[in-house]
């Protein structure tokens, strides 16, 4: 699956935008003539909203994704994998049990997070690669998700995180966080 986030070159119908259980809000990326960006929110303690566009299909192990993304200052586009895309009562879809793997200027990070049963999301840092990234360089990022690990790419310098609870299926995106982060394409291999 390929799909471009240039202006009229893409549709939800196989992608949807989806919202984690940490926060309220369900806005939208803005639409720019070479990408999507997520929007400002200054209800939001960073200031841009916190949103996700994720495949409406299950994945299982194997399956690859690799976004080119931008972004500036604290923000972190992010590449997502969630055990569960939850269609709730107000017609959005979230997910609560899911791996980040973040993209921000000072290298990588994957985050283990969890819903709990009271409602809230708690999380682990399961990876902390430091590193000088440039701000508003397009990146590509790549992520495969095998038996038991999790091999991330990003412009060539390879890494791998041993991660013995991967799920044996799951739905895939991009996110975008902490500030402005622009997604230019997505592919699902």
């Amino acid at each position: 699956m390929q799909f471009s986030f240039q202006k009229d070159a893409w549709d939800e119908s196989s992608l949807t935008h989806a919202y984690t259980h940490r926060f309220p809000y369900t806005n939208r990326f803005i639409q720019l003539p070479d990408s999507i960006e997520n929007p400002e929110n200054p209800a939001m303690p960073d200031g841009y909203d916190y949103l996700s566009l994720m495949t409406r299909q299950a994945f299982p192990l194997g399956t690859t994704v690799t976004t080119r993304c931008s972004f500036s200052g604290m923000a972190a586009p992010l590449v997502i994998f969630s055990k569960d895309l939850e269609l709730c009562e107000d017609g959005c879809y979230r997910y609560g049990d899911y791996f980040e793997v973040v993209l921000y200027k000072n290298g990588i990070n994957v985050w283990r997070l969890w819903r709990q049963e009271d409602g809230t999301v708690t999380w682990h840092r399961r990876l902390g690669a430091e590193f000088p990234v440039t701000e508003w360089e397009i990146h590509t990022l790549s992520v495969t998700l095998s038996k038991e690990y999790m091999d991330i790419d990003l412009d060539g310098m390879k890494l791998s995180l041993r991660a013995e609870d991967l799920f044996s299926s799951f739905y895939l995106g991009i996110t975008g966080c902490e500030g402005p982060c622009r997604f230019y394409d997505m592919s699902v291999e």
